[in-house]
Parts: C-alpha cells; structure tokens; sequence
C-alpha cells in the first residue's frame, strides 16, 4: 500500500468506511421498466438458477430462424437489463439471438448482495447452463462495465464462451470503486484509501476476498476471441489499467478501440454508427467460426 494511502486511512471519518460498504454490497435500484415488445420483438421471459440457486429472470430475444447465433448481453452495475435493451434490436436483425437477464440484487432477480464479479460469475453459469437445455453450447457475451469484467472472468473458467464483447470493463476492484468517489469532490489520496478500507470490511462480513474475481487477476486465462471498448476520459477506470488489461489477455484475436472524446460508457453516444457496426461485425467474425 502506498504509504499516503496508509496515512489518509486513518482519516477516513469513523463510520464512513462501514457506511461505504454497505453501500457497495446493497441491492441495487432498477432501470425505468421497459421490454423487447417496444423495439418491436418478439420475446419470452424466463427464468432460471444461478449456479449457487438465486432465482434470474431475463428475457429470451429469438432471431428469425436460421439464427446464426447466441449472445448473451450483461448489463452494468446499478440499474438493470432494461437500460440495455436498446442493444438487442442490433444483435436480433443481424441473425443472433439474444439472452438478457438482470444479475442478483438487481432488477427482478432475487438476491441482496452485489459483489462485483465474486458470486455473479454463478449468474453468467446459469445463463449458459439455460441455454444448454435449449441445444446451445457456444455464445458470445457482450458485457458492458462491470457486466464486462464479469464477462472476462467468466470466460476465464467457462470454455463455452466463444467471443467476447467488453464495454468499458473494468480491471481492478479498488480503482473503479476510489474513481467513483473523486467523481464526488473526495481527493484522490482519500478516494483511495476509504475504497481500500471499504472492500477490506466487505471480504469480511462476506467472509470471501472479492478481489478474487477481478478482471485483471483472469485475464491471462482469456484464449477466446475479444474486443475491448474504453473511454479516453472515462471517470472510474484509469488509463494503465485499461492499458494493462488488455495487455494481459492471452489471445492473439483481440482489438482494443480507444475512443478519446469519450466517458464512461458514452462510446454509443460518441461515436454510435461505429458502435453499433463494429460490435455485431464482431460476433459475425468471430463466433460463427467458433
């Protein structure tokens, strides 16, 4: 640890640090409700188990057959699937069908805790798990912010993710947490600190170490095909750290497209004939050779 940080640690209000945290882990508010039927598609809801038994629900988006293939999209944190939906429409008229579902603690899915990758690599499983029983063993994933990490590790330990799609994916736990907080007027050294503090009672009232699942730590482990999207001024995620995971993932197949002008998240807005172009071109390459 850096010794300023160890030093502004012990600024940290008391309290504030336990307030962080149940902040952090705490379920999170949806999206305003919306479903495929307003972008004109047909659709199912469904619902199924995480590996570890929480209760998903998502929608099931089919392609006019023949499909030329699966993809699951994974919704950041906060929020939920609906705020996405508007991606579906892209996948469904280049011949793809399209599994959505909210994570745990959010949207309509059970669960209570938010833990940024640790349990939600159980949700991804069950989505592949779902689409095994309907004779589909190969997918894309198009993971957007922490829906992008979740992604990566997931493709790490599931060999049935064929393609990936990572939409400002974060790489390190604490960084994405501490930039979030000088996003609030906190100084960077404090920002620091207090998220370091944070996470350190949130592995202790889990009774697990979330940094387990960061990004950064599986992508080595990464073979499949991926493109990663970043920010040039995005807020939370730092540019070595954007740098570094994309260095880390050990696949020959892999872009990376930096868009400068753009925040967190807002590459769509920025440059959305490209975005919406390049990510289905993606899929079209790369999974249907898989």
């Amino acid at each position: 640890m850096n010794p300023k940080t160890g030093l502004a640690t012990l600024l940290v209000p008391p309290g504030m640090d336990w307030w962080l945290m149940r902040k952090l882990l705490a379920r999170r508010p949806p999206d305003p409700a919306r479903n495929p039927a307003l972008f004109g598609l047909e659709y199912e809801v469904v619902t199924f188990p995480a590996r570890d038994g929480t209760r998903l629900m998502g929608w099931w988006i089919p392609a006019p057959e023949p499909a030329r293939g699966t993809i699951i999209i994974l919704h950041g944190q906060a929020g939920s699937m609906d705020g996405d939906l508007h991606y579906a429409p892209h996948l469904v008229q280049r011949g793809f069908n399209v599994l959505m579902f909210d994570f745990r603690a959010h949207g309509r899915s059970d669960g209570d805790l938010v833990t940024f990758g640790y349990w939600e690599v159980c949700d991804v499983r069950g989505a592949l798990d779902w689409l095994a029983t309907r004779g589909i063993a190969r997918v894309g994933v198009w993971g957007c912010s922490m829906g992008g990490g979740i992604a990566l590790t997931t493709a790490a330990h599931d060999v049935r993710i064929a393609a990936l799609v990572l939409d400002c994916p974060f790489a390190q736990l604490p960084h994405i947490i501490a930039g979030a907080l000088r996003e609030r007027h906190l100084p960077a050294v404090l920002a620091d600190a207090w998220a370091r503090r944070a996470l350190w009672l949130a592995d202790r009232r889990l009774h697990v170490a979330l940094r387990v699942a960061e990004p950064l730590r599986w992508a080595p482990r990464v073979r499949v095909p991926t493109f990663v999207l970043h920010a040039g001024r995005d807020r939370f995620i730092p540019p070595e750290d954007q740098k570094a995971l994309f260095d880390a993932l050990d696949t020959s197949l892999k872009e990376h497209w930096v868009v400068p002008q753009a925040d967190h998240r807002e590459i769509e807005h920025v440059e959305p004939e490209a975005y919406f172009s390049r990510i289905p071109a993606w899929f079209e390459t790369h999974l249907a050779s898989a």
